[in-house]
């Protein structure tokens, strides 16, 4: 279960370059609220009444309470936080729409190929049965034919029309299974490329839902702050780190000074525009770190688990292994040749 989310008097911080000191705050006073995720997603065990339930013509709305950061903090370019296409592109309920869609088509894929899976298994069962039934009653109506001296009594026809029996039952089924397995092949096929895509939609929805929770859960906790000692003490914070680099004599010989007199930020005179750009990004890059330090060792330990809507799918064992076809083209050309085989393709084949 996820922790219940923690109120606390702070307020969002901005840190943008502003001097040689490296950063400003800036304050923002908009606060929502999301609870906290792992960004792991936990992949579920196959359960066959939780697949029924969720495999409905219209997928029942999973989608959780999205998280809201202000526009302000969405439209920040941050420099250490990667994006992804799908943050760029898509909002947590747009995300997640998708998501249900993805999920509930493969479900339903998978599905139908779980049947046809378990039928031909039965098939091919059927056909072993049949064929040793078939040996059994041939092996006994010869004996009883030759026990008999030749005579053709009522245990020799019973057994020859058994054995008869059997083998009408055996090409049945042989005939079945020659009709089933192209059809078992290309429902397998299907179902891989719906779980790949599904796959595709929960890695999105994870990726745009843990941003998005970041930044709301990060501007609520910081909402309100007016604490004069914490920003004076974050203010000291980075200035001892500028002057640690720009006093740090093995960083500073690649510029060819020597730092020993601890000049602090008086040695970006002696930097040209191109060299004090580069010590004023590695000092920025140094206070993010130390910040991000401080609240790495403040954050609880207790893992969480991935919502359910997050939460990933176990393949079922009659489905492939994704690497059977090869590329996008040879999946393609096999569908194509698959199809030429079947008498009858599911949702082409006309009635």
């Amino acid at each position: 279960m996820n922790r219940p989310a923690t109120t606390a008097p702070f307020a969002a911080l901005t840190f943008t370059p502003a001097n040689r000191s490296g950063l400003r705050t800036a304050p923002s006073s908009t606060a929502w609220s999301y609870p906290m995720t792992a960004t792991n997603a936990r992949t579920t065990p196959d359960n066959a009444t939780q697949e029924s339930q969720t495999m409905t013509t219209e997928t029942a709305d999973t989608t959780p309470s999205m998280p809201q950061p202000s526009r302000r903090l969405l439209k920040i370019r941050f420099d250490y936080q990667p994006t992804t296409p799908a943050i760029e592109a898509l909002t947590p309920e747009k995300a997640h729409r998708a998501l249900d869609r993805a999920r509930s088509d493969y479900l339903d894929k998978r599905e139908r190929l779980k049947q046809a899976s378990g039928e031909l298994a039965r098939l091919q069962k059927t056909v072993s049965a049949a064929e040793a039934q078939e040996r059994q009653a041939g092996k006994s109506w010869r004996r009883a034919f030759l026990e008999g001296a030749g005579q053709q009594g009522r245990e020799v026809r019973d057994q020859q029309k058994q054995a008869g029996q059997w083998r009408i039952e055996a090409e049945q089924k042989r005939e079945m299974i020659e009709l089933l397995t192209p059809q078992v092949e290309w429902l397998k096929l299907h179902t891989q490329l719906a779980r790949e895509e599904f796959q595709r939609r929960l890695r999105a929805a994870q990726e745009v839902t843990t941003h998005h929770t970041l930044l709301a859960e990060a501007e609520k906790l910081f909402d309100g702050l007016e604490s004069g000692a914490f920003r004076a003490s974050l203010s000291g914070l980075f200035s001892r780190i500028s002057d640690d680099l720009c006093n740090d004599v093995s960083y500073m010989l690649q510029y060819g000074l020597d730092v020993s007199s601890q000049p602090g930020e008086g040695i970006f005179t002696h930097l040209n525009d191109r060299e004090g750009f580069a010590v004023r990004h590695e000092i920025r890059k140094r206070q993010y770190a130390a910040l991000g330090e401080l609240v790495w060792h403040l954050l609880p330990k207790t893992a969480t688990e991935q919502p359910t809507a997050l939460q990933g799918i176990a393949p079922l064992d009659c489905e492939a292994n994704g690497k059977e076809w090869g590329s996008s083209l040879a999946r393609r050309r096999r569908m194509k040749e698959l199809e030429e085989t079947m008498e009858y393709v599911p949702g082409k084949t006309q009635q």
